[in-house]
């Protein structure tokens, strides 16, 4: 990931349970019921096809919070300790800073 991407737009928590209820009423129809888990997927994936984010989930305690989604819309939260100096931020695989545009700095 690069800083130089334009920010895709985040979906409301409202517009994603939204969307949430179409993808298990849809497989419903076929008799097919889908854990929260592969509906979570699968929302996922359909909004970042379209160029959306699915709203950043809470960051797990105990590293940094900064957050940052992947080309496929997946958040990654940053391995270095709590309040870190830097604005660089990293996970086991991508780096990026604050300034990225779909960064979520850290909190607190």
């Amino acid at each position: 990931m690069d800083d130089t991407t334009t920010a895709r737009r985040v979906v409301t928590e409202d517009e994603y349970q939204e969307a949430a209820k179409i993808v298990r009423d849809v497989a419903g129809r076929d008799g097919t019921s889908l854990t929260p888990a592969a509906t979570d997927d699968i929302v996922t994936a359909l909004l970042a096809s379209a160029g959306l984010l699915t709203p950043p989930p809470a960051p797990e305690p105990g590293t940094c919070t900064a957050l940052l989604p992947d080309d496929e819309g997946m958040w990654v939260q940053c391995e270095g300790d709590p309040g870190h100096a830097d604005t660089s931020h990293r996970d086991g695989e991508f780096r990026w800073t604050d300034e990225h545009p779909e960064a979520v700095p850290p909190q607190g």
